[in-house]
């Protein structure tokens, strides 16, 4: 019999014998590019010892063989399919409720009430619901039911700064607190929620972290990185903890980690499923080939090699990518650009100035507006809000300021400039233009076949496999750019796909009654 005994943070193992610990150790373990190097072949400098693995089974001399808890249902799995019969003690606590708020309201769709109700009942795992399904309201009822101190965790300010704006709209001014740095830890302490990036939840006091009872982690696909893990090793007290993600796995090889933190699925829906119901619109998806010279004697480096030669600063590229938004635009289209350099955007918006009529003289700003961190976060703001709700600003175009969790409903159109191939960043990035809202029928999306090098013809085949493995993406690989056009005019007559009034119940507070 093996008997495990789990607490919030680890799990302890007695009556394994050599060859379950064996099994577990070769399962429970994960590579470092050391690890790779070495079954590449490659010789790396130094007389280390270690063959490069991250093992999640620690085996001790002095106490018995522990490993995240996390990873327990893997290790209830193998014992099974080893034939070990294995008996699980639970010393964790739950903690008891307070009463949640009676005059919060926050109206949800059928399955985010559902998805609620599993986290409640099953008090710790992850949603994983596509991108642009409401996994903040979601997160928010959770937190209105549980009436918790809560650690509310998210990869970057932009994200945590829209959280805490709704946040304040379903719960009021003072229920929650944006905490940037460690100086105002006592004033954040006596708020229910306190929301910060991952940054300034690493350097937070264990005292902060005694005074929190739940932890709700935004994104939570960047949870195998080693701030994640020091974090929770901070939170062994913390019986309730959440994920939210759109994308419940890695590209790399640590998908481990993540689940070492937490491997449970609470509730999933399907990107399908959402369409079906009318809340993303159909995404039409064209692949133009870059014809050109192919790249030789480049740097094999992708940001100072073949990604800046051949992506990032290449000409011929950057005129279609430009092409392609002025034509989507002269459809009537709002269009996103998203690029993997300051230097890219900056060539992008130079080109398509030249080519969209100017502004009004008092206009506040371009036609063509390109957001990066240079730009204060204020004016970030207003430019996207000019984007989102005027026709001053037609094309915009962002870095990676512009990825996941930010919302940008009124796009209908996609120009993916900045190559690439992370699966993760890339359907975070592509759901951008896929929320439903009044007057938007359907989406199209943009992306490039990078033929001029090797490595850039594998990125380009990596994406495109992502788009033909979404089932809400109609994918059209096209033989030339001067197809692009045609493809464009012909695609099916909009309005054939419902389209809620109300794409999201809005929301209503004793203090403010906006939508969020």
């Amino acid at each position: 019999m093996i008997y495990l005994t789990v607490e919030n943070n680890r799990t302890s193992m007695v009556g394994a014998d050599s060859y379950l610990l064996n099994v577990l150790d070769l399962e429970l373990r994960y590579p470092s590019p050391i690890a790779l190097a070495n079954e590449s072949g490659v010789i790396l400098p130094g007389d280390s010892d270690w063959d490069g693995w991250i093992r999640l089974l620690r085996q001790p001399k002095t106490i018995p063989p522990w490993f995240p808890t996390g990873l327990l249902p893997h290790v209830v799995r193998y014992c099974i399919k080893h034939g070990y019969e294995h008996q699980i003690m639970d010393h964790r606590q739950r903690p008891e409720l307070d009463v949640p708020e009676a005059a919060v309201k926050i109206p949800l769709r059928d399955y985010q009430q559902e998805a609620v109700r599993l986290a409640i009942r099953d008090c710790r795992g992850v949603i994983d619901c596509p991108p642009r399904s409401g996994k903040t309201r979601m997160a928010c009822e959770i937190q209105h039911q549980l009436h918790l101190n809560t650690v509310w965790i998210a990869p970057t300010d932009r994200i945590v700064t829209q959280t805490q704006a709704v946040l304040e709209v379903f719960f009021g001014p003072n229920y929650s607190s944006h905490l940037v740095g460690t100086k105002d830890i006592d004033q954040a302490a006596r708020r229910k929620v306190v929301v910060c990036t991952a940054a300034t939840a690493s350097r937070l006091p264990a005292e902060f972290y005694r005074s929190r009872q739940c932890v709700i982690v935004d994104e939570f696909h960047h949870g195998s990185a080693p701030t994640y893990r020091n974090i929770f090793n901070l939170l062994d007290h913390v019986y309730y903890r959440y994920g939210m993600t759109g994308t419940f796995f890695r590209s790399g090889e640590d998908e481990l980690a993540m689940h070492a933190l937490l491997s449970t699925t609470i509730f999933k829906i399907t990107s399908t499923e959402l369409l079906r119901r009318g809340y993303l619109v159909p995404s039409y998806v064209a692949f133009i080939p870059v014809l050109c010279k192919k790249l030789r004697g480049v740097e094999p480096v992708f940001q100072t090699g073949h990604g800046k030669q051949g992506i990032h600063e290449h000409q011929i590229r950057q005129q279609l990518a430009a092409d392609a938004a002025f034509l989507l635009w002269q459809t009537g289209r709002k269009v996103l650009i998203l690029v993997g350099t300051k230097r890219q955007g900056h060539m992008l918006r130079k080109i398509l100035l030249d080519s969209l009529p100017p502004t009004a003289d008092r206009a506040q700003f371009e036609s063509v507006e390109f957001v990066s961190t240079d730009i204060a976060r204020k004016t970030q703001g207003e430019i996207l809000e000019s984007f989102e709700s005027s026709d001053e600003v037609k094309v915009l175009i962002g870095t990676s300021i512009l990825g996941e969790g930010v919302d940008l409903p009124a796009a209908d159109a996609l120009v993916y400039a900045r190559g690439e191939k992370a699966e993760v960043t890339l359907t975070q990035n592509v759901y951008r233009t896929c929320t439903a809202v009044p007057g938007k029928t359907d989406a199209v999306i943009v992306d490039f076949a990078d033929r001029h090098h090797r490595r850039l013809l594998e990125h380009s085949q990596e994406r495109l496999r992502v788009y033909y493995d979404e089932p809400t993406f109609s994918v059209t690989v096209l033989g030339s750019p001067q197809q692009f056009p045609g493809w464009l005019e012909h695609l099916p007559p909009g309005g054939e796909r419902r389209v809620p009034e109300e794409s999201q119940p809005q929301p209503t507070h004793a203090a403010q009654a906006s939508g969020a």
